[in-house]
């Protein structure tokens, strides 16, 4: 078992009424931050980064506002009709402003107790009353909460253990585990060129790559994240999975419902793959990352083992034959998933009326390649893989009146009209400078 040592977030969305004052706010604050991380006893850490127009509030010129690929440029909510949210996952019913033109900036604040949670945002507060040209528009508390299993230190709303696995990249300091990264021709996997992820380096094209933002100063180490909260319907969840157990397989014990919440999901509860163990969990398997996921999909072109459309395989099809030729190490999105929210109580079936969900932060060099060719693509379809186009991810996708998953194998291998679990609440795009171009966006370099 991993542990988490920051398990308490805050994120703290900010508008720049001030350039001057809001660029002295950010040399004050992090030249603060970095002095108290060196005092003992002292855990959190302060990340930064930008809408495009807080960049455009904070004095970055006209050349380098317009070297930013146009997904960044418009933003979230300019951009929902790429990624399907329509309806009541539109921008106009989003919380705090979000994907609007008052929202410049979110710092990201992570610390391991509430106190140091709070000491965080006293810090923030008190160069904000120094120095003005900044206020807080929206603040999102999140806390990794923990999975019965141990296995990846946190659970999801839904039940399911959560992360269990991240692209590694070329020359990070972190360890890489079969089936995380890129399946070679010889079975063997290996990491992802750094360019995936992060500005200024090798991609799996090759060398060069994106010459955006403009100058190379600018982009350098820096990254695209996206910010994107999701609130979960648990109750719902719940009550699907006895109806759904019931259609496709005519039981709806506790057994026929553990299956179906796997079908859907792609992974047990436990995060043990179905495509290792297709009849039960086992949490063995997901105890040890060097087999939790060391699989491909080889030999289950008709989802036997593991459905085509489940949420795992939508979101990595790895070795699936697909029917667009796609490169899907080209695809890939390093995810940190962090609860918002308390669990809803053991075996209740009705909401209790509280706000909970994820907050999902993907990380990406760009991000129409990467998050927006998955939601739209991946998760928002299902000809790529050859299924009807009605179909759409069973745990994010919009569901409702029409929308529906097969699941080969079963007695009755359809799911019609599947409920709405997952509502988007709100997102950003952000660019994250790395710390020279934090510095020279504070000197006005750029």
């Amino acid at each position: 078992m991993t542990p988490i040592l920051l398990r308490y977030g805050r994120h703290v969305f900010l508008r720049f009424s001030d350039g001057a004052k809001s660029r002295a706010w950010l040399r004050n604050m992090f030249q603060r931050v970095n002095a108290r991380q060196q005092e003992r006893g002292t855990r959190f850490t302060v990340n930064i980064g930008f809408t495009h127009h807080g960049l455009k509030a904070l004095g970055l010129s006209q050349r380098a506002l317009g070297s930013f690929p146009e997904a960044f440029r418009v933003g979230m909510g300019g951009r929902a009709g790429a990624v399907g949210d329509a309806g009541p996952h539109s921008p106009e019913h989003w919380e705090g402003g979000l994907g609007g033109p008052d929202i410049d900036a979110m710092a990201w604040l992570r610390t391991d107790s509430d106190q140091g949670r709070e000491e965080a945002t006293r810090i923030l507060r008190e160069e904000f009353e120094s120095t003005g040209g900044v206020e807080i528009r929206f603040v999102q508390d999140t806390m990794a909460l923990a999975h019965e299993s141990g296995i990846g230190s946190e659970g999801e709303h839904f039940g399911f253990a959560d992360p269990i696995s991240q692209p590694p990249i070329e020359g990070a300091d972190t360890p890489a585990y079969p089936g995380d990264g890129v399946l070679e021709n010889d079975g063997t996997w290996r990491p992802l060129k750094p360019r995936e992820f992060l500005l200024g380096y090798e991609d799996e094209v090759g060398p060069g790559g994106t010459m955006m933002p403009e100058p190379f100063e600018l982009r350098v180490n820096g990254t695209y994240m996206v910010f994107r909260k999701l609130y979960q319907d648990v109750a719902a969840f719940r009550r699907y999975l006895a109806t759904a157990a019931r259609s496709l397989y005519g039981s709806d014990d506790q057994d026929h419902r553990d299956l179906v919440a796997a079908k859907l999901m792609g992974r047990w509860p436990s995060g043990c793959p179905l495509d290792l163990s297709p009849e039960k969990d086992d949490p063995a398997i997901a105890a040890d990352p060097d087999r939790r996921n060391d699989f491909t999909y080889a030999g289950d072109d008709e989802g036997l083992r593991c459905p085509l459309g489940s949420h795992l395989r939508r979101s990595n099809p790895r070795a699936t034959r697909l029917k667009r030729a796609t490169a899907v190490r080209r695809h890939r999105l390093l995810r940190r998933g962090v609860e918002y929210g308390p669990h809803l109580e053991d075996g209740a079936l009705e909401d209790d009326g509280i706000d909970r969900g994820l907050i999902n932060l993907f990380i990406q060099a760009d991000i129409e390649r990467q998050f927006e060719f998955v939601q739209a693509e991946w998760m928002k379809g299902g000809e790529f893989m050859g299924l009807d186009p009605a179909e759409q991810d069973p745990i994010n996708g919009v569901g409702g009146e029409g929308s529906q998953m097969s699941v080969p194998g079963a007695k009755r291998p359809f799911l019609f009209d599947l409920p709405t679990f997952v509502t988007v609440k709100g997102g950003e795009y952000l660019f994250v400078p790395g710390l020279n171009a934090l510095a020279g966006i504070i000197e006005q370099k750029f």
